[in-house]
């Protein structure tokens, strides 16, 4: 056998491996979510079931009113995005082909804000909101998508300078303002970059635990991580485990489907030339 061929026998073997080690849990998940609750931890193991049984996802939704907190997520990621494609579009059109004083020094402090982890920002966040009387409420999870993001921007800002300057130009001659240039020309030549904002956004949002954990008081507002969280803490045993799995199995969907959908997208906006437009 040649070199190249037990190379790349090794190469897809450690992968496979790994692939292996990760899909395990996540295949443990599924089958456990048809498992009648009894049989959770029976031994020897059973990695399958004798048949296909949904009632703990029926469970889930009748039980644990899933659908309330499914909607109440939903309705977030929804607001987010329609946040982040507005206020990042503008800001980076402003920083790419407007110009005005410091908008250097303002790129570096965009820039310095990216190097800066959410655990030194929380604190000043959270007493602001609380100023502001937001403690409680979901306002402190949808009104900074509204305020922009510097990595969104830097983003949108390099791939907007990759746009060929005669066809901003053309337009300019043909008497478009700079709302209009922005919606009509800009922000279609760079869909790649807002899909993939879309897409990150809702996944942040879908999965976030801490910020609703922080800030949602009312259990009428709560989102699906807060009720996986709740029945984890509160109902975490082998009667309840199963119900569990599917709420689990019901929270990947969405995730997994955005990422087989848009993968293509993500390649298309962080691999990008001029020439591709």
């Amino acid at each position: 056998m040649k070199k190249r061929h037990v190379q790349f026998f090794a190469r897809y073997g450690v992968i496979l491996l790994f692939a292996v080690t990760m899909l395990v849990p996540f295949f443990w998940m599924i089958i456990t979510s048809f498992k009648d609750p009894v049989k959770v931890f029976e031994r020897p193991m059973n990695w399958w079931v004798d048949s296909f049984d949904f009632s703990n996802y029926l469970k889930f939704f009748t039980d644990y009113d899933g659908w309330r907190y499914i909607w109440n997520t939903v309705r977030l990621c929804a607001i987010n995005i329609v946040g982040v494609v507005v206020s990042n579009a503008i800001v980076a059109y402003a920083v790419a082909f407007m110009k005005f004083r410091y908008k250097k020094i303002i790129m570096v402090l965009l820039l310095i804000t990216m190097m800066m982890p959410g655990t030194v920002t929380f604190f000043p966040q959270f007493i602001v909101y609380v100023k502001l009387g937001w403690y409680g409420t979901l306002m402190p999870l949808w009104v900074p998508a509204f305020l922009g993001n510097a990595y969104y921007i830097f983003l949108l800002r390099q791939y907007y300078l990759t746009i060929p300057q005669p066809i901003l130009d053309a337009a300019r001659v043909a008497g478009c303002g700079h709302f209009r240039l922005l919606w009509q020309i800009v922000v279609p030549m760079a869909k790649p970059v807002f899909i993939i904002m879309v897409l990150n956004t809702f996944i942040s949002v879908w999965s976030d635990l801490f910020g609703p954990l922080i800030y949602i008081l009312n259990e009428k507002d709560r989102t699906f991580p807060v009720l996986l969280s709740y029945m984890n803490s509160s109902y975490g045993n082998a009667g309840t485990l199963p119900s569990i799995m599917a709420g689990g199995i019901l929270s990947a969907i969405p995730t997994l489907l955005v990422y087989f959908i848009g993968q293509k997208a993500m390649i298309k906006a962080y691999v990008f030339k001029s020439g591709d437009k």
